[in-house]
């Protein structure tokens, strides 16, 4: 039995190039050896807020983590490196993912407000029917 302290978290993941859906499923996929009880909102389709890079489709993720804060952070970067994301292009994003909330904190205040988080937190709210259940998926 692990005797660290869990932490709950909800983690914004966002793709505008390539498959999408992939790079959503890739990333649950990647995080799952880190992120425990994984639940996952439907998929929503927004346009980039900027007004210059094609639509986003976003997902958000909720479960618990023993990693500290920065740990997490520091993974998340690492992920997004690993699953294709180029900090030089910056208009085509095959994957971002951002900790929205973690312990209760809004760590990300930027997305936690933005209209595609509060859509799908609003989802979360209604109810499980927007949520694919299930663990480490």
């Amino acid at each position: 039995m692990d005797d660290r302290h869990t932490t709950q978290v909800t983690i914004m993941l966002g793709s505008n190039t390539g498959d999408r859906k992939a790079n959503l499923d890739n990333a649950v996929k990647a995080l799952s050896g880190h992120v425990d009880r994984i639940a996952v909102t439907r998929d929503i389709d927004n346009p980039d807020f900027t007004g210059r890079g094609p639509d986003y489709l976003n997902r958000l993720l909720t479960g618990t983590t023993t990693l500290p804060l920065h740990s997490l952070k520091a993974l998340l970067k690492e992920t997004e490196t690993v699953l294709g994301r180029d900090r030089a292009t910056p208009r085509l994003v095959a994957i971002d993912i951002d900790i929205v909330v973690y312990d209760d904190e809004i760590v990300k205040p930027s997305e936690y407000t933005s209209p595609p988080c509060q859509a799908l937190l609003a989802a979360k709210k209604i109810g499980a029917d927007d949520w694919g259940l299930g663990k480490n998926r």
